[in-house]
């Protein structure tokens, strides 16, 4: 019999937005031995344990919520030959996925690629004033997509995305509602990430809050 001594588990670090793909083995959670992985970055993505290795756990950071989330999983969730698939506790919102490597990384790949396809087709990084928060703020708007978070107040939903070197725009091609979502600080991406869902706006109220963001900027250049 074939026993399968590695997992392999994607995540989006919650500090800097970048994709993570973490190697899980099972000679690394020893009885009584708690392991720790971290993003390129520096910052604690999750810790992994094992009660006689008849249970798992996975402590992880939510990029999501920010919160702190535990999943106990049985050996044949964690050292699956399928794709397993994690979820915010808080909001439902899918957070990552397990299971053999090369599903895993093309589960990543598809994620990554849509979007820096995207970006290149804008000009590529130096087009905007952060192209890693704008990446990171994409990728946290096709999530709430996917998962039916963004909406529109006339009920057609006809979302169109329009981006911008310092932000994204959303507009509803039927009334001409939209969202302004700014995105050239980590700030800004911040306090997207506590959205669990965006509905839009009539125009007047966007602009006014784009106009405020600006105003906010500009205060507080030297």
């Amino acid at each position: 019999m074939l026993i399968k001594t590695e997992t392999a588990l994607a995540l989006r670090c919650p500090d800097c937005g970048r994709a993570a793909l973490k190697t899980i083995s099972r000679f690394a959670l020893g009885r009584g031995r708690v392991s720790e992985y971290r993003c390129s970055c520096g910052s604690r993505l999750l810790t992994a344990g094992t009660k006689g290795r008849k249970s798992y756990w996975l402590a992880i950071n939510c990029v999501i919520c920010d919160a702190n989330h535990t999943y106990h999983l049985t050996p044949g969730e964690l050292w699956t030959q399928n794709s397993l698939y994690l979820s915010c506790l808080e909001t439902g919102l899918e957070l990552g996925c397990i299971g053999p490597h090369e599903r895993v990384q093309a589960y990543l790949q598809t994620k990554e690629e849509t979007l820096e396809m995207l970006v290149e087709e804008m000009g590529g990084p130096s087009y905007f004033r952060d192209a890693e928060v704008m990446l990171s703020i994409l990728t946290h708007v096709h999530t709430l997509a996917e998962d039916g978070g963004l909406s529109c107040p006339c009920g057609e939903n006809c979302i169109e995305l329009e981006i911008f070197p310092d932000r994204v725009e959303l507009h509803c091609r039927h009334c001409l509602r939209m969202c302004v979502l700014p995105a050239e600080a980590e700030q800004d991406l911040a306090e997207l990430e506590t959205r669990e869902t965006i509905e839009l706006a009539r125009q007047v109220f966007a602009e006014k809050r784009k106009k405020t963001h600006r105003r906010k900027r500009d205060n507080h250049q030297p």
